[in-house]
Parts: C-alpha cells; sequence; structure tokens
C-alpha cells in the first residue's frame, strides 16, 4: 500500500511542478537569437573565357633579350681583339690586379653611362691597364646595365680605350660586373 501512496504523491507533486511553472513563464517571451549574417552567395562556376588579345603589361619597359655574358673578343672582330693569348686568359680568369673599381648600383641608365664615361676617362687618364665595373644582375638576371654597359663600352667615345671586357668571378661580383681592359696610353715622344 505505501507504494500506491508514493505514486499518487509522486503524480499530485508533477501536476503541482507543472502549474508553476506555468504561472513562472506566462509572461516570458521566447528567445530567438539574431538572425545569423549574411553569408557571401555561392560562387556560381566562371563563366567561359572569350578569347581577347593579351594586354601588354607595360610598354615604357622593352622586353630584354637573354643577357649573353660578353667574351674578352666581344669588342673588336678577330679572334685575339689585340690581345694575346695569354693576357686573354689572365682576364677572363680574374688574375689581373684590378687598378680601380666602379660601382653602379641603384643608378637609373642615364646616370649610369655618365659615371662609367666619367670612370673610364679618370683611369685612361691615371694609366690604369684593368678596372671593374660593377652593374649588379638586376631582376632574375636581366638587369638593365648589365646590358647596357658592355654595349657602352663598345661604342664611342668608350670604344677606342677599351681593349677587352670579360664577366667577372664570382669573388669579384660574377656576372654582375665586367673586367675592362684598358689600352695602353701611348706617351707622347
Amino acid at each position: 500500500m505505501t507504494k500506491h501512496r508514493d505514486n499518487q504523491a509522486d503524480k499530485n507533486a508533477t501536476d503541482d511542478d507543472a502549474t508553476v511553472w506555468k504561472r513562472l513563464t506566462e509572461g516570458v517571451k521566447p528567445y530567438r537569437p539574431d538572425p545569423p549574417a549574411p553569408t557571401r552567395p555561392k560562387s556560381s562556376p566562371p563563366a567561359p573565357r572569350r578569347r581577347t588579345r593579351p594586354v601588354p603589361v607595360a610598354r615604357s619597359i622593352p622586353a630584354t633579350p637573354p643577357i649573353k655574358k660578353p667574351d674578352p673578343v666581344d669588342l673588336r672582330a678577330g679572334e685575339h681583339a689585340g690581345i694575346d693569348k695569354s693576357t686573354r686568359r689572365r682576364l677572363a680568369q680574374g688574375q689581373m690586379a684590378i687598378e680601380s673599381r666602379l660601382d653602379l648600383h641603384g643608378l637609373t641608365a642615364a646616370q649610369a653611362e655618365r659615371r662609367l664615361s666619367g670612370f673610364i676617362d679618370s683611369a685612361v687618364r691615371q694609366g690604369s691597364r684593368c678596372v671593374l665595373v660593377i652593374t649588379g644582375k638586376g631582376v632574375e638576371g636581366n638587369g638593365v646595365l648589365r646590358r647596357l654597359v658592355p654595349q657602352w663600352l663598345k661604342s664611342p667615345p668608350l670604344a677606342p680605350f677599351v681593349l677587352a671586357i670579360s664577366a667577372a668571378r664570382p669573388g669579384d661580383g660574377g656576372d654582375g660586373a665586367l673586367y675592362v681592359l684598358l689600352r695602353r696610353r701611348r706617351q707622347a715622344p
């Protein structure tokens, strides 16, 4: 019998709890969280591309051909370019004493050409025989000065003073520098 009473008491307690709960929650509004932030719409697959002509990146910078290392015989026609085989080899191997250096890093082409011209003129007047001109390699090895300096050395007004040029050894700047062998000044009698 006691069991029956316990069940009856539980039922009454449950009814009382429900009534109490109902009274407590009468004026309460249900919680509705803020709507979620709008999501980006799913991107649709890209539309098929129409064939168009490529747009040039920049017209002010011409495409440069691959840089060719200048050889010591690069300045004049003929295999020896006015110097003997031993001298040409010593120049290419960096075995000649470097008497003066010029670093053109960070200069514009116009500034570099003026400095190079003044440097060669000064070196010739001082009687220098071998000088080092540092051009730098440029971005991805396609530096403007690296391409132009050998051309300037081969052209007037510098060509008459220059006997040979050669890419420098790694210890002297490697592909970003040139050995320049200058002609000896003839002494007036």
